[in-house]
């Protein structure tokens, strides 16, 4: 009887799926059981693929956990999407890029403010957090700087200052809607914050 011989794939594409579904399987289990909740045995079973596979992808659980903080960073960025700001970006457009992106993926704020949580405990996911956070209030100055050129917006105002106020009003909004959807009806919060920062 021939046997059968299972033949790498020299492109990756397996492995890179493979590794995806993981990611995908980890981040689907976070915002249903939440990080306590979290079993490597569940991820592996939710992906298709036994534990050893997950353990080859991601060595240990805090690797899993480092690399679900980027898969997160791609979806809240919209796959890329902030880092090409267009040169006449305006923080209203901004607000509705990020409103759009809460409401397509349900389960980012869930998964984003676990993330977050664990952070202030664990420096290996707060090391992880800390240049995706960095980064989005470089890209918010970065459409502020430009309101202000375009005479949209008095200048003179400190934009790391403001980036802050509005990626702190973002994230606490998201808290707050998680606990009660019905409380916070993002889009006129966030009218509200325009009107106050630009005038």
């Amino acid at each position: 009887m021939a046997r059968t011989v299972k033949q790498r794939d020299p492109s990756g594409v397996t492995g890179d799926r493979r590794r995806h579904a993981l990611l995908v399987a980890a981040y689907e289990l976070i915002a249903r059981k939440g990080l306590e909740g979290l079993r490597t045995r569940d991820i592996a079973a939710r992906a298709g693929v036994n534990i050893s596979t997950l353990h080859y992808y991601f060595g240990t659980k805090s690797d899993l956990i480092e690399a679900v903080v980027l898969f997160v960073a791609a979806k809240f960025a919209g796959e890329g999407e902030l880092t090409r700001l267009p040169p006449d970006s305006t923080l209203r457009a901004h607000f509705e890029r990020v409103h759009s992106t809460f409401e397509d993926n349900p389960d980012l704020s869930i998964v984003l403010q676990e993330l977050a949580l664990r952070a202030q405990r664990d420096a290996t996911t707060r090391a992880a957090l800390r240049p995706i956070f960095k980064f989005w209030n470089q890209q918010v100055q970065t459409v502020i700087a430009a309101e202000m050129t375009a005479g949209r917006m008095p200048s003179g105002e400190q934009t790391d200052e403001l980036a802050l106020v509005v990626t702190s009003f973002i994230m606490g909004a998201v808290t707050q809607r998680g606990v009660n959807a019905r409380a916070v009806d993002f889009e006129a919060l966030t009218r509200r914050l325009h009107r106050l920062i630009v005038g």
